[in-house]
């Protein structure tokens, strides 16, 4: 589901409404509290992708299932408030559409979004935001902190069979809608969980890794080196390169290292933070002791598949122009 909320310049608040299967107007302290830190983090999370600082005040709670007012203030830029405000709606009410981590284009893409936006908002131009804001959505819409701190959100409402719908609502300052409310209901809370913690894995392909402790048998244990300056364990999944190592046709010593494909799996914490979990070495493409260097023959093989692909871009571009 993609909801586009509008955006009120007038907007000062935004109300959180926790719809109840009864008549009361009361919910678990502990459940709230959860769905409260979640719902702050995003804020935060988002505050900080505008590069501003946020005052953010909460007030007295209303009846009605349970309302939870929010009140935004940005006082060097009122308007980026009520922009804010029209951001997190939209974040709260529409679908986890992947589960990938923004890549550094798309990052660098929001970061000038939001700088146009910025500088047109200074200016008072009143036509050219629109687009840039719409960048700025669907970037932080997938945005894996974000991402992250949602599911967080929806995960403890989905346990909590009270509640039957979420509803978001930008208010004036005297608290008047600006919007009808948007509607999460419980059958769809599922649609903005996250299915995995996993992450895309991540690949250098031109790695250099320096052996600490190599494995010398035939087993699953790992191997040991430095990559980036830090020490990692690594699995050895080159196979070729590792019966080399078992039959002693390969030695090692002090200061040898390994360029190679390194892959690095990655895992998204609670805290909506990106963690490599663990790293494989597919392809040995040259070993070096320090005395002499020996390109393997996997890794010849692989230089050679990548010199060809290189070649067919650089033919397909040619026949483009």
């Amino acid at each position: 589901m993609t909801q586009n909320v509008s955006i009120y310049s007038n907007a000062k608040k935004i109300e959180l409404h926790y719809c109840f299967n009864d008549e009361s107007h009361t919910m678990d302290a502990v459940i709230r509290n959860k769905c409260e830190h979640e719902f702050l983090e995003i804020v935060k999370h988002v505050s900080t992708l505008f590069n501003v600082e946020l005052e953010l005040e909460s007030e007295a709670f209303t009846e009605g299932g349970l309302r939870e007012w929010w009140s935004l203030t940005i006082k060097k830029n009122p308007t980026l408030a009520a922009i804010i405000i029209g951001v997190l709606i939209n974040v709260l009410s529409n679908y986890i559409t992947t589960d990938q981590e923004l890549n550094d284009l798309q990052k660098q893409e929001l970061r000038l979004s939001i700088e146009k936006l910025k500088q047109d908002l200074e200016e008072n131009k009143e036509e050219a935001p629109t687009i840039h804001i719409e960048n700025a959505i669907f970037i932080i819409n997938n945005d894996i902190k974000v991402q992250k701190h949602k599911s967080n959100f929806y995960k403890i409402l989905a346990g909590y069979r009270k509640v039957t719908k979420i509803e978001t609502t930008a208010l004036t300052e005297k608290n008047k809608p600006l919007n009808e409310p948007v509607p999460v209901e419980r059958v769809d809370f599922d649609k903005f969980i996250l299915s995995s913690d996993e992450l895309p894995s991540d690949f250098d392909n031109e790695a250099v890794i320096g052996i600490v402790s190599p494995v010398l048998t035939n087993t699953s244990y790992k191997w040991k080196g430095i990559y980036k300056g830090e020490p990692i364990d690594f699995s050895m999944k080159d196979k070729d390169f590792k019966e080399s190592v078992i039959s002693e046709k390969e030695t090692f010593k002090n200061g040898t290292y390994i360029e190679c494909v390194l892959e690095i799996s990655r895992k998204v914490s609670d805290f909506g933070e990106v963690k490599n979990s663990s790293y494989s070495v597919l392809t040995v493409i040259k070993k070096d002791d320090g005395i002499s260097q020996v390109i393997t023959k996997q890794g010849k093989k692989y230089l050679d598949e990548q010199d060809a692909k290189k070649r067919q871009l650089s033919l397909n571009f040619d026949e483009s122009e």
